[in-house]
C-alpha cells in the first residue's frame, strides 16, 4: 500500500473526528510497517496553549473570547509536530487543518516538500438539522444553540469552504462523502473513495 494523506472537513458533529480514529485504525490493521501520523488540531491547540510562553498566552485570550487564531498558528503547530514525527514514508491524516486557504497552501507546500503524491480530502456532508441532534445525543447542548450552530455555519461557509477549494485548485482530489448515515456506512464510504476498498 503505497503512503496516502487525507485531510477531512465537515460542520461540527458531521464525525470527523470518529472517522480519522476510524480510517487510522484501518491502516494501521492493514499496514502495520509504514505507520500512521494523525496531528489533531484541537489537541495541538490546547497544548500549545498550556505551554506558558508569550504567544500562547495571546493565542489563549483569542480563543478565550471566541476570535480566530492568525494562520501561521496551526501551521507552526502542524510544522513542529510533523518535523519530531513524521519522515515520509508514513500515512497522514490531517484533522482540524487547512481552516483558511493561506493554511490549503503551506499543507500543500510542505506534502510537495516530503514529494507526496497521492493527496486527498474527504468532505463529510452534514444537514444542520443532523449536526444539532447529533450535538443534543453527545450532551453538547451549548453547541447545538442555534445562534452557535448559525455561527459555526457562517464561519465555515466563509473559511472552509474556499480553503477546500483551494486544496482543489492546488491538485488535491476531493471526495464528498454523504454523512448522514451511520459511522460504519460512512466509513466504509470512505474506504471506497480513497480506494482502500472495493
Amino acid at each position: 500500500m503505497s503512503p496516502i494523506t487525507v485531510a477531512f472537513f465537515g460542520i461540527s458533529g458531521s464525525g470527523k473526528g470518529t472517522q480519522c480514529v476510524l480510517l487510522e485504525d484501518y491502516l494501521q490493521e492493514k499496514d502495520p510497517k509504514r505507520g500512521v501520523v494523525r496531528p489533531e488540531m484541537g489537541d495541538l491547540l490546547r497544548r500549545f496553549m498550556q505551554s506558558g510562553t508569550s504567544l500562547a498566552k495571546h493565542t489563549e485570550e483569542i480563543v478565550n473570547s471566541g476570535g480566530l487564531v492568525p494562520s501561521f498558528i496551526p501551521i507552526y503547530m502542524l510544522t513542529d509536530v510533523l518535523n519530531e514525527t513524521f519522515d515520509g514514508s508514513q500515512h497522514l491524516i490531517l484533522d482540524g487543518t487547512c481552516r483558511r486557504p493561506d493554511q490549503s497552501r503551506a499543507v500543500d507546500d510542505m506534502m510537495r516538500l516530503w514529494k507526496r503524491s497521492n493527496l486527498q480530502a474527504i468532505v463529510l456532508k452534514l444537514s444542520k438539522k443532523s449536526a444539532k441532534e447529533r450535538l443534543i445525543a453527545r450532551g453538547r447542548i451549548d453547541d447545538a444553540k442555534d445562534e452557535a450552530m448559525s455561527s459555526r455555519f457562517a464561519w465555515y461557509e466563509e473559511h472552509v469552504v474556499p480553503s477546500i477549494a483551494e486544496l482543489r485548485k492546488l491538485g488535491w482530489t476531493i471526495h464528498e462523502v454523504d454523512g448522514e448515515a451511520d459511522v460504519e456506512t460512512v466509513h466504509t464510504r470512505i474506504l471506497k473513495v480513497l480506494g482502500l476498498s472495493k
